[in-house]
């Protein structure tokens, strides 16, 4: 299991300064919201009923590969039997993600001096270490609001200013 982002193209803004008439081109690219999109990502991970009652249901519903619809049964009666064993395969791509975002945000905005970046870093390793003790689905899903407001707010915010830095008006 792996994280993707779902933004496949390249965003492309032009900036126009009227009075000079200067014009700057300003291309964002996937590697400069990866911060954002992994965030979005991991965000989905912590809504864990959801994941544990809909998995794969996109295949189900449309489901014309009856052989991929029958292995999906298969696994979802198997995950549905043995939660704990699927737990820990979970809570390992969840603190991987963490991580992916501790150590994306410390390279792209570690020399901005925001504080923001001591706020993910410290908040990341404190809910890596909840994610990897705990004992239940329930128990993560219990962290995504410590998520939202400890790690995907800040991190937005750094990618904003960024782009502000850039001369982008992306809102």
């Amino acid at each position: 299991m792996g994280c993707l982002i779902a933004i496949s193209v390249t965003l492309h803004f032009n900036i126009f300064k009227i009075s000079n008439i200067l014009v700057v081109d300003m291309t964002i690219t996937m590697h400069d919201i990866k911060p954002i999109g992994l965030c979005v990502s991991t965000l989905e991970l912590f809504d864990t009923r959801k994941f544990l009652l809909n998995y794969c249901d996109g295949q189900l519903i449309k489901g014309d590969d009856k052989n991929l619809v029958n292995r999906i049964n298969e696994f979802r009666k198997e995950l549905s039997r043995s939660q704990l064993k699927f737990l820990e395969g979970y809570k390992a791509i969840v603190a991987s993600n963490i991580d992916k975002i501790i150590a994306l945000v410390e390279a792209r905005y570690g020399k901005t001096y925001s504080p923001d970046v001591g706020v993910v870093k410290k908040s990341g390793r404190k809910m890596i270490d909840m994610i990897l003790n705990a004992q239940g689905f329930e128990m993560i899903s219990s962290l995504e609001n410590e998520f939202k407001t400890n790690i995907m707010q800040p991190t937005h915010r750094l990618f904003i200013d960024e782009m502000r830095k850039s001369h982008v008006n992306i809102i």
